[in-house]
């Protein structure tokens, strides 16, 4: 019974590290990797009049510039937290996370 337990562990272990490897080789327009292992997940989006995207979750507009081809044909968020004091021997994350990287259907504009 242990074994197979450990076997289940092992395939939903596996099968989160999957779902997130679409993450792992993404890059930004720049040429820059967007994942840090947990900070990209798929949204919900609306485009907008202007081809801006709305992000309904946090609230939030990126200028369609931003945007880079999706892998999947789903919208994609791919974010920070930045440190508002670097120098401090304690460093203060900010609060509100910033965008990094946002990847959006191709026929979404």
């Amino acid at each position: 019974m242990k074994a197979f337990m450990a076997v289940i562990g092992l395939l939903c272990v596996s099968s989160i590290v999957q779902a997130h490897d679409i993450y792992s080789n993404l890059r930004n327009r720049d040429g820059y990797l967007c994942c840090n292992g947990q900070d990209c997940k798929p949204v919900q989006a609306t485009v907008l009049p202007d081809g801006n995207y709305y992000l309904p979750a946090t609230d939030e507009i990126i200028p369609a510039d931003m945007a880079t081809p999706s892998p999947d044909d789903r919208f994609h968020h791919c974010f920070y937290y930045p440190v508002a004091n670097e120098f401090d021997p304690y460093p203060v994350w900010e609060s509100k996370p910033k965008t990094r990287c946002f990847f959006a259907p191709m026929n979404s504009s």
